[in-house]
């Protein structure tokens, strides 16, 4: 049976740019990087969707997207078979 691992990442908007911020300084900026970074780590991705947003102009919206949730899978090598 295959197992896969999950992970779930927050993707924000800064001022100039979509950024991945890992909490210990260590910021992965720009959505191709992000996804190529991820990727390149045998990461799939399977979800991408809005998390968060503001108003743009008014209570009522239009609404601008200010972050992101994308959820990534990955398969987990079998364990090797014991004697």
């Amino acid at each position: 049976m295959e197992r896969w691992e999950h992970r779930s990442v927050y993707i924000s908007r800064t001022q100039d740019n979509w950024i991945v911020d890992f909490g210990n300084g260590e910021v992965l900026a720009g959505m191709d990087r992000i996804l190529d970074e991820y990727g390149a780590k045998g990461w799939e991705l399977v979800s991408f969707v809005p998390h968060a947003w503001r108003a743009t102009a008014g209570q009522a919206g239009p609404f601008e997207v200010i972050a992101y949730r994308a959820i990534f899978k990955r398969r987990v090598p079998a364990p090797a078979p014991t004697a």
